[in-house]
């Protein structure tokens, strides 16, 4: 029996030895993923998530100030009764779409 023990236990011990460097692999092979990637979207110049979202901040607070003030003008406007020939026409509100993570459009092939 004391054969047949050592066995077992050198084999556990390998097993914890293989368990541990397919761990360690599977760490490296992410890392170098995560590295080529980062310098693909470096060679392709595309943007993160982050400075994205932030530019659609940028662009969603611009178009509310623009229709700000396109209202404060036309009240100006009718105030001192100056027409622009488009007097009661109103542009056509646009919805942005949104950037949440669950709306997200999918491409299609």
């Amino acid at each position: 029996m004391p054969k047949n023990q050592t066995f077992v236990d050198d084999m556990m011990a390998l097993g914890g030895s293989v368990l541990g460097n397919l761990l360690g692999a599977r760490h490296d092979m992410r890392a170098q993923a995560r590295q080529r990637m980062e310098s693909l979207t470096q060679i392709l110049d595309l943007v993160s998530r982050s400075e994205f979202d932030a530019a659609f901040g940028m662009l969603a607070k611009a178009r509310a100030t623009q229709e700000d003030l396109l209202e404060r003008l036309e009240a100006v406007e009718a105030k001192l009764n100056l027409s622009s020939g488009k007097q009661g026409k109103k542009p056509k509100k646009q919805s942005l779409p949104s950037v949440k993570k669950g709306n997200r459009r999918t491409r299609r092939k």
